[in-house]
């Protein structure tokens, strides 16, 4: 009988060990995926701070500083974030326990040397006229963003709505001549050019929201936490901003919010 209890009481002290070192280990993970903004600025006088890419590498979300140098990413413990310009070396920042508790990090980056090829202008005898020498050198192609892996505006201007409803279109025409008639402008009202036109680029707009999103989560981030394909991660948070304001939420900054909702969506369609 005593043998029986002591089994017993023994076997319930190994549970409860094996409790403790579990909730450990969960509490644990649950520490090292919680992501948080980190904010930072790159120190260097010798620079031109704006456009500096940052990447982390183990989420893979992105961004890249503001005109004064500063930024904000999402990190999480034992992240590394990688800087990358053309004119600067490339430098890591581990995020140890140090980083991931302070609200803001200073980095500081070196200067890249680039080494000028000599250039020989003998062989093209200029003649001192731009258009003739002009034509005797060797054209290079317009410099393109992606040859040097940063980002760059190659978008097209877009078309401005010349009347935002037919109201405008009746003022207009009761102002005449003192304000001139847009006969095209006028047509594209009408006929519903316009308010195609104000649909498609809202949904440009929830694109780029959405697009902004993962980035700055990074995609693996939504494959671990939520266990989706690459070519899944768009349509989830898609349908999460459908369902949730995370667009205002990610302007305004309120990333707990955002990840609390996209949790609830997930736990929503998994039901």
């Amino acid at each position: 009988m005593l043998n029986k209890v002591k089994n017993s009481i023994e076997l319930l002290v190994k549970v409860r060990v094996f409790l403790l070192l579990f909730f450990f280990c969960v509490l644990s993970f649950s520490q090292n995926t919680e992501i948080k903004t980190l904010s930072g600025e790159v120190v260097n006088n010798d620079i031109e701070k704006s456009g500096i890419v940052i990447i982390n590498k183990s989420t893979g979300g992105t961004t890249i500083t503001d005109k004064e140098g500063f930024f904000r990413i999402g990190v999480r413990l034992k992240d590394s974030l990688f800087f990358r310009s053309v004119q600067i070396k490339a430098h890591f920042v581990y995020i140890n326990e140090e980083v991931y508790k302070s609200d803001s990090i200073r980095v500081f980056l070196d200067v890249k040397v680039n080494e000028l090829k000599n250039v020989d202008v003998t062989p093209y005898n200029l003649s001192g006229s731009l258009l003739a020498d002009a034509n005797k050198v060797n054209k290079k192609e317009i410099f393109n963003f992606d040859d040097v892996n940063i980002p760059g505006f190659k978008g097209e201007r877009k078309e401005k709505i010349v009347y935002k409803n037919n109201s405008q279109i009746l003022l207009n025409v009761l102002l005449l001549p003192l304000m001139p008639l847009d006969i095209e402008g006028m047509y594209k009202q009408l006929s519903g050019y316009y308010k195609n036109l104000k649909i498609a680029r809202g949904l440009e707009k929830q694109y780029g929201g959405v697009v902004s999103i993962i980035q700055f989560y990074g995609s693996n981030y939504f494959m671990e936490r939520y266990n989706l394909k690459e070519e899944e991660v768009y349509e989830f948070v898609l349908g999460a901003s459908e369902n949730y304001d995370l667009l205002t939420d990610f302007k305004n900054s309120n990333h707990g919010l955002i990840l609390n909702n996209l949790d609830k969506f997930y736990e929503s369609i998994n039901n």
